[in-house]
């Protein structure tokens, strides 16, 4: 295991989600588990996404706050916390991000009155990775504040 930089991966991981149109966002409640893609942005780790209150993933993460996130080389579990309605004062980053990257979107969907924001704060993120030929793993363990690769 060779120790990593936390501040630089913390800022690759989140370049590499701002940069990803979509992500897999997979929820379990009992011993039904779900997956879906969704229009995601970020600031920084932060994730968020708008969904309406009454989808089965809101049902899952009332539940059940734990998730877990796949995008392109990348593995991420977290934990969901429930943000109002996505044009609520206190989402202003939200909509501002949200604009942005998925204006299409923003204007069909933020204004619906069942729509909600749910933020997701990660715990641990995993990135796949060869170096020199060689499948490696670069380990953000948030919670920790900590970063090391294995299988080198």
């Amino acid at each position: 295991m060779k120790k990593l930089d936390f501040e630089e991966l913390h800022q690759e991981v989140a370049e590499k989600l701002a940069t990803e149109k979509s992500i897999v966002l997979s929820t379990a409640s009992g011993n039904k588990v779900t997956a879906r893609t969704m229009s995601h942005v970020n600031d920084g780790l932060e994730i968020m996404i708008q969904t309406g209150g009454n989808s089965e993933k809101a049902i899952q993460i009332r539940n059940n706050p734990n998730v877990a996130f796949a995008v392109s080389n990348v593995q991420i579990e977290a934990v969901a916390a429930f943000s109002g309605h996505p044009l609520d004062e206190r989402n202003n980053r939200f909509v501002v991000l949200y604009k942005q990257k998925f204006p299409q979107y923003f204007e069909r969907y933020s204004s619906y009155p069942d729509e909600i924001l749910l933020r997701f704060q990660p715990t641990k993120v995993i990135l796949y990775k060869y170096i020199d030929g060689n499948p490696c793993k670069d380990i953000l363990d948030v919670s920790a504040q900590e970063a090391f690769r294995t299988g080198i």
